[in-house]
């Protein structure tokens, strides 16, 4: 069992001591031409998007969405920046985005999700509450606000995937909903309002509109209570809406940004070969810092025995990256040449590399 833990030990450590002395020693080099290394670059940026590793619910435009209000805490939004950068201002009151969550769920059965965003306390007053409800265009794929709540303006997500809403203009006059997403808007089952002002004596009414003013068909009190008891709300299990791997993919997009800036600049510019091979290490070490950074994330992250399986695929690849850059480099041996077109494969293979690890990331 000791041997066994002393195997373990070493190999992580020939892990650790692989990845620093690839950030600093002489930079791994590539091979091709110059042209087909920048079709290979090409053809990579083509399918950033298929890249879903640095995604948090897997749909972009959702995304986004998160990081808006993640930035909103940051620089401290009091309710109204909230509300004017398109986002619900009830997140004001919170202390930080680790007391929001987002879930998914696909409401209208068309296969794609729909986005949710609301308070993740434990114990929250309002189960069933959100404060945003987001669908995808079906053409753009772009994120489409259909409801949003407010102090006195509350929408609700029921147990049967249909939307509870609860309104108050004041002590006489109030209104519940019972809604159904369309996949382009909602649209109402039944409206119960409460008009005191409208009828002391018979002051519940019910409608299939919410316009507020329907008094069209009064109800009785238990009538009206038949009607809203209908429908259940539900404890939603919002995901934490601020963690490890949002910061991480967010420090992976950073790094994205910097070696593209790189990337223009070498399929661009009218660069010497000193150049080339200095951008191009430049370009290997951005991926190659990232990739020490996820390691150090994933550390504190995964199990004993996780971290231990990891190690050893880790090790795997390591020699494997190091083949294909010896032999990407092996035609030009000796040459100006050698650096670059090793530098650009690393660059390309730690890249490829960063997003697994990401993945990784509970």
């Amino acid at each position: 069992m000791r041997m066994c833990m002393e195997m373990k030990n070493r190999l992580a450590a020939a892990v650790l001591f692989a990845l620093a002395a690839a950030a600093v020693s002489a930079p791994v080099y590539a091979a091709e031409d110059l042209m087909i290394i920048q079709e290979t670059e090409a053809a990579e940026a083509e399918s950033a998007d298929e890249e879903t590793g640095a995604s948090v619910t897997g749909y972009g435009g959702y995304d986004a969405i998160l990081q808006s209000y993640a930035l909103g805490f940051e620089t401290g939004w009091d309710s109204s920046d909230f509300d004017e950068n398109g986002l619900c201002y009830l997140a004001a009151y919170l202390s930080g985005a680790d007391e929001m969550g987002y879930y998914l769920t696909d409401l209208d059965g068309d296969g794609t999700e729909e986005l949710l965003v609301g308070e993740k306390a434990a114990e929250n007053p309002y189960a069933g509450m959100f404060y945003e409800l987001y669908t995808l265009d079906a053409d753009t794929e772009e994120p489409v606000r259909i409801a949003v709540s407010g102090e006195r303006s509350r929408y609700y997500l029921c147990t049967d995937g249909t939307i509870g809403y609860e309104g108050s203009g004041g002590a006489s006059f109030s209104g519940m909903g019972h809604y159904c997403f369309t996949g382009t808007d909602l649209e109402v089952l039944s409206f119960v309002l409460y008009d005191g002002d409208y009828d002391s004596e018979n002051p519940y009414f019910y409608s299939t509109t919410d316009t507020w003013d329907d008094h069209s068909t009064p109800i009785s009190e238990s009538e009206a209570m038949e009607i809203t008891d209908s429908y259940t709300y539900m404890n939603i299990p919002y995901l934490a809406f601020y963690s490890l791997k949002i910061q991480a993919a967010e420090e992976v997009a950073a790094a994205a940004g910097q070696a593209e800036e790189i990337a223009y600049r070498l399929e661009n510019e009218a660069l010497s070969q000193n150049e080339l091979n200095q951008y191009s290490y430049e370009m290997y070490q951005i991926w190659d810092d990232m990739l020490n950074t996820l390691w150090s994330y994933l550390k504190d992250s995964l199990s004993e025995e996780e971290m231990n399986a990891l190690t050893e695929e880790e090790l795997v690849w390591i020699a494997e990256k190091e083949s294909e850059t010896a032999a990407a480099g092996a035609e030009f041996e000796g040459g100006t040449m050698q650096p670059y077109l090793e530098n650009t494969t690393a660059a390309a293979l730690t890249k490829e590399r960063v997003y697994v690890l990401l993945d990784l990331l509970p």
